[in-house]
């Protein structure tokens, strides 16, 4: 999925009648059309990007990793998988293994919850705050419920109607501006226009252009648009909106139109205002910035930044790279201030009207350096915060998305660590399992079920693989575990795995401890001590 692409949108009503469909096809023996896919030739050989398609294909795999996890015979399940990943190609450093990968917002939480052999078993009930991600978390709910009815034969064929039954349309273009084209036709007659299309209209109506300038200004727009993508496009018009009206509620266009178009020119926005922004748009949504004595750092605040569930950051960043630029002397100061703020927001407010306007006086402040680098600036975290941090930082991380973002950011606070770009193939491995058998040589260490609730979930419990190895790891006793993390399994290349290499055991006062220091190490690393 290239990045430009919207995230994850469909709902369970889309996935239930999708799997109606293939349903009624494997009962009355006949196959299912599921439209056109177009697709641009990727660089890497055997690789291609999805240009329109996504929400199908990501559909049809969430129904084959359900299919996969309820399959009681292991042949016929790692038949299955071999749908959802190739186990032939090394996925060391890499992505390629997975026969669909999906944006960096949600390619991991997809490999981690649904594509991983056995992940659909045991759902997160806690809810995410990416939309996206708990789409995906209830459609393979809703599909798994409706499908464990199913006996094992109508399951089988059910997963040969997706396999053999599936009748599509593939178009194969050479590059993007042709796959747009084809893109465009099968999907924009008739459609309902996004916000970013009204937006324009409203912008070419007040520019009063000639049909000449309209011609050449709507090239732009485009381009703009083939850039960043549909979701990303009205996404960024939402962070300009919000860098320009102190309380950004409801709808998009009207917002806008208040906020913004009230205010400039609809030329300077066109020619000056907009192309700003979606380099530094660009910049923020990847962490690719251009080459800077601040760019090292300035790229790693921005990883840390884009592993968080929450993205009201994204305005004060936004607004700091147009106003003053990759090269202000303050750009490694602000991105650092902005990064432990976004933490420190995400781990002890949840409600979200009060996190954006915290991020807000961020935003307000750019234009002010006095204000935004004062003791008691925008930036600063109160005592009575900073000790509800340090209380935080030793609890239990419910969620996929917490859970990772903890991790990554202990990666690189480590000594020897580094930061990781959340599309990274590395996954939080829990040392203690999250799910232990009856049977396992973790009951004996671990005997008492209310500790091993209590501190699976903690920082002291987790260490980063790649997902393969995470998968042979699984539900080894610790020692088996420790063969796998380092005797080739790339652990040692983690910061936080190579941190236990030294550990003979695992238990429960060795994470007690474990945690507790890996939270000092974040309360120094981002001075709340």
């Amino acid at each position: 999925m290239p990045p430009y692409q919207r995230s994850y949108s469909w709902g369970e009503n889309e996935a239930l009648d999708l799997l109606g469909d293939l349903t009624e096809a494997t009962d009355n023996d006949s196959p299912h059309f599921i439209g056109a896919i177009v697709l641009v030739d990727g660089a890497e050989k055997g690789m291609v990007e999805i240009v329109d398609g996504q929400q199908r294909l990501t559909t049809l795999t969430i129904l084959l990793a359900v299919l996969r996890d309820l399959e009681p015979d292991p042949d016929q399940a790692a038949a299955i998988h071999a749908l959802i990943a190739d186990q032939d190609r090394p996925i060391l450093g890499e992505v390629a293994n997975w026969r669909l990968t999906l944006n960096y917002m949600d390619g991991a939480f997809f490999r981690d919850t649904i594509q991983r052999p056995g992940a659909t078993r045991g759902l997160d009930t806690e809810r995410n705050e990416i939309d996206s991600q708990q789409r995906m978390v209830d459609n393979a709910a809703v599909m798994r419920k409706k499908i464990k009815s199913f006996s094992e034969e109508q399951r089988r064929k059910l997963v040969d109607t997706v396999v053999n039954g599936c009748a599509l349309v593939r178009v194969v273009v050479n590059d993007k501006d042709q796959g747009f084209k084809v893109f465009r036709v099968l999907n924009t007659r008739g459609k309902e226009p996004d916000a970013h299309d009204i937006i324009k209209t409203e912008l070419f109506q007040k520019a009063r252009f000639s049909v000449k300038e309209a011609n050449a200004y709507a090239e732009r727009w485009a381009e703009h648009e083939a850039v960043l993508g549909g979701g990303a496009f009205d996404d960024l018009l939402r962070q300009i909106r919000a860098i320009h009206d102190r309380s950004p509620k409801g709808d998009l266009v009207a917002g806008f139109q208040k906020a913004v178009l009230s205010k400039i020119d609809p030329r300077v926005f066109l020619d000056d205002v907009l192309p700003n922004y979606v380099s530094a748009y660009r910049q923020i949504t990847t962490a690719k910035v251009a080459d800077s004595p601040n760019a090292s750092l300035v790229a790693d605040k921005l990883n840390q930044l884009r592993a968080l569930e929450q993205q009201s950051w994204r305005a004060p960043a936004l607004k700091f790279l147009v106003e003053r630029g990759l090269d202000s002397p303050l750009a490694p100061e602000f991105f650092s201030r902005l990064e432990r703020l976004g933490y420190v927001i995400q781990l002890i407010v949840h409600d979200k009207d009060q996190r954006n306007k915290r991020f807000n006086k961020v935003s307000d402040a750019v234009s002010n350096e006095r204000t935004l680098m004062a003791k008691n600036g925008p930036f600063a975290v109160s005592r009575d915060e900073a000790r509800k941090v340090r209380e935080r930082l030793p609890g239990r991380f419910a969620t996929f998305g917490q859970r990772r973002a903890m991790a990554l950011r202990l990666n690189a606070a480590l000594d020897g660590g580094f930061t990781i770009p959340p599309e990274s193939d590395a996954t939080v491995e829990h040392v203690l399992p999250r799910n232990v058998h009856e049977d396992s040589h973790w009951m004996i260490t671990w005997p008492d079920p209310a500790k091993r609730r209590e501190q699976c979930d903690t920082l002291g419990n987790f260490v980063l693989l790649t997902n393969k190895v995470n998968q042979r790891a699984d539900r080894l006793d610790y020692r088996a575990k420790k063969e796998v993390y380092f005797n080739g399994g790339g652990g040692a290349d983690f910061a936080l795995t190579r941190d236990l290499m030294d550990q003979d055991a695992w238990t429960p006062e060795v994470v007690r401890k474990r945690t507790e220091r890996l939270a000092d190490i974040l309360a120094a690393e981002w001075n709340l001590t």
